[in-house]
């Protein structure tokens, strides 16, 4: 006899979902055949197939070729415009995979904050270099935990972690600005060369007249507006930039009289 009712809905939903959910790990089963010989792949499917059975080995794939962008990323090479846009796109892809194997307390035992440490500095290497080479301290944490999924952890164990970067042979370093804020950058990141650029930014004609802002330095420099305001600043200390604080907001100028002695002004 034919099933009516709300039986018979719930039935029809019961099949729908059987019949989805065979497609789909008849779907990734393809996918994980054919990943290894791909590079051209959405994010969206990557995430969705590390959900499935072969999610630890996905993992592990990842994490081999993050290691391999991190051994790369600083040697050269004569590569065209359409494998750096590959790279990049795989930078992206394994950023949104995440971490394998996050530190934790019940696992490191009292080496926790020093493998947390080591793991941060490894992680963040590649953010940094799509930053600019600086990103400040609150966007590390909440990009970092993201990465960790549910295993999240405390701001005061990723200032701890960060601090101890003084004793580890890391291409990263933890620094705090005159104003108070603290960011993460690279080792190799020059303050002269960010000089040069908002000097140079600075002398152009539109920037003589109105002045700059920090929006203005932030989208030249490639950074958040808070850190290149910031740099703003150290510029001005060192006598690169002057200031205008007006009701049309801080603008900064370029500084026609830096060759004055700041301790014999009045002379």
């Amino acid at each position: 006899m034919p099933v009516v009712g709300v039986f018979a809905i719930l039935r029809m939903e019961q099949e729908a979902w059987e019949s989805a959910g065979q497609n789909l790990q008849d779907a990734f089963q393809d996918l994980n055949a054919s990943f290894l010989s791909t590079t051209k792949c959405s994010n969206d499917l990557i995430i969705s197939a590390c959900k499935f059975s072969k999610a630890k080995e996905m993992m592990e794939l990842a994490e081999k070729m993050r290691q391999k962008l991190l051994t790369n990323s600083s040697a050269q090479s004569n590569s065209n415009d359409e494998e750096l846009g590959s790279k990049q796109d795989m930078q992206d892809w394994l950023l949104s995979v995440g971490i394998v194997s996050p530190v934790t307390k019940e696992t490191a035992g009292a080496l926790y904050h020093q493998q947390l440490s080591r793991q941060l500095a490894d992680y963040i290497s590649i953010p940094l270099e799509q930053a600019g080479g600086m990103m400040a301290l609150v966007d590390v944490y909440c990009l970092y935990n993201r990465a960790r999924g549910t295993d999240l952890i405390s701001p005061e164990d990723l200032l701890q972690a960060c601090s101890l970067w003084e004793k580890f042979d890391v291409p990263v370093m933890l620094r705090k600005f005159d104003s108070g804020v603290k960011v993460i950058q690279t080792k190799t990141h020059s303050d002269d060369e960010v000089f040069a650029r908002i000097s140079s930014l600075a002398q152009k004609a539109d920037a003589l007249k109105k002045g700059i802002s920090p929006s203005d330095a932030a989208f030249t420099l490639g950074i958040a507006p808070g850190l290149a305001k910031e740099h703003l600043q150290n510029a001005e200390s060192i006598g690169i930039l002057c200031r205008d604080v007006s009701p049309d907001g801080l603008r900064f100028y370029i500084n026609l009289f830096n060759e004055i002695d700041p301790q014999n002004i009045y002379l």
